[in-house]
C-alpha cells in the first residue's frame, strides 16, 4: 500500500514538472517579464533530473558513435595500410634502381681506364644448376663480342666468352674445372699457370710458382698478360687463400679466391679484344 503511494506521488510530481515547463515554454514566447524568475526556479528543479539523465545516456550515445563510426575508422586505416605499403615498394625499388645504377657506371667507367675498346652487358641469367659455371648476357655478335673474349667487374677478372649469337653471349666464370690463365703474384713477380677448381668458387695454381718465394695469405694475383694471352695483364685474379707445395716440394701450389664476387652478378664488361690483348 505504502508503495503504492509513493508511486502515484512521483508521478503527480512528474506531471507536475512538465506542465511547469510547458506553460514557462509558452510564456517566454511572449517576451521577457515575471517568467524569467520561474524560469530559474523551474531549471533548479530540472536540471538536477536532467543531469543524472545525461549521465546514464552518455555512455550508450559514445557506445553508438562508437559502432556507427567503425567502419569509417576501418577504411581511414586500410588507406593508410596502403600508403605505407605503397612507400616501402617505392624505397626498395629505388634502392635497387640506384644499386644498378651504381654498379653500371662502375663498368662503363672502366673504359676510361683501358686502351682496349670495351662494351657494358647486363646478365640476363645465371647458371642453370649447381654443376655449371656460367652466366649469359645481353650482348653478342652484334655488339662486336667474340668468344673467347676476356670478361671483366670493376674488381677484376669473371671469366670468357665461350658461345655467341646474335644478342646473346655464353660466359664461363673463372671457378670452372676447364677454365685456365696465366697469372702473376703482383709483388714477387712469379708466373704460373690458374686453374678452376669448380668447388668451393676457387682457383688453383699448381705450376711456376717457385718453392723457396715468399707467399703468404692475402697476397694478390693478377693476369700475367704474356705474349698471346686472350687476358690483358695486369688484370686482378684473386687473392691468396692458402699455400701448399707440389709433390716434389720444389714448387708452391696457391689456392685463390677471386676478386671478384660471382655471386648474384649484375652487370659486366666484355673487353673487345680476341686475340694477343697483351
Amino acid at each position: 500500500m505504502a508503495l503504492s503511494r509513493r508511486t502515484g506521488r512521483s508521478r503527480f510530481t512528474l506531471l507536475l514538472l512538465v506542465l511547469s515547463s510547458v506553460t514557462i515554454l509558452t510564456l517566454d514566447f511572449r517576451g521577457p517579464g515575471p517568467v524569467d524568475g520561474l524560469r530559474d526556479g523551474a531549471d533548479s528543479v530540472v536540471s538536477p533530473v536532467r543531469s543524472v539523465t545525461d549521465a546514464v545516456a552518455e555512455p550508450f550515445s559514445n557506445a553508438w558513435g562508437g559502432v556507427t563510426g567503425y567502419d569509417d575508422l576501418e577504411r581511414e586505416n586500410e588507406g593508410l595500410r596502403r600508403r605505407v605499403d605503397a612507400l616501402e615498394g617505392q624505397q626498395i625499388g629505388d634502392a635497387v634502381a640506384r644499386r644498378q645504377n651504381a654498379e653500371l657506371r662502375r663498368q662503363l667507367a672502366i673504359r676510361s681506364t683501358s686502351d682496349l675498346p670495351t662494351v657494358a652487358a647486363r646478365v640476363v641469367s645465371g647458371p642453370l644448376t649447381s654443376f655449371e659455371s656460367t652466366v649469359e648476357i645481353d650482348r653478342g655478335s652484334g655488339d662486336g663480342v667474340k668468344e673467347g673474349m676476356a670478361v671483366i667487374t670493376d674488381a677484376g677478372l669473371v671469366g670468357r666468352v665461350v658461345r655467341v649469337t646474335g644478342g646473346r653471349s655464353q660466359i664461363e666464370l673463372l671457378t670452372d674445372p676447364s677454365f685456365t690463365l696465366g697469372v702473376r703474384l703482383a709483388e714477387q713477380g712469379d708466373v704460373g699457370i690458374a686453374r678452376g677448381t669448380g668447388r668451393g668458387g676457387t682457383l688453383e695454381v699448381d705450376q711456376g710458382i717457385d718453392g723457396d718465394t715468399a707467399v703468404k695469405r692475402g697476397d694478390a694475383v693478377i693476369t700475367s698478360g704474356l705474349e698471346g694471352s686472350a687476358f690483358p695483364p695486369d688484370l686482378p685474379v684473386g687473392r691468396v687463400r692458402s699455400v701448399g707445395r707440389t709433390a716434389d716440394r720444389t714448387e708452391k701450389t696457391l689456392v685463390l679466391d677471386p676478386a671478384a664476387n660471382l655471386s648474384g652478378l649484375s652487370y659486366l664488361t666484355v673487353l673487345l679484344c680476341d686475340e694477343n690483348c697483351s
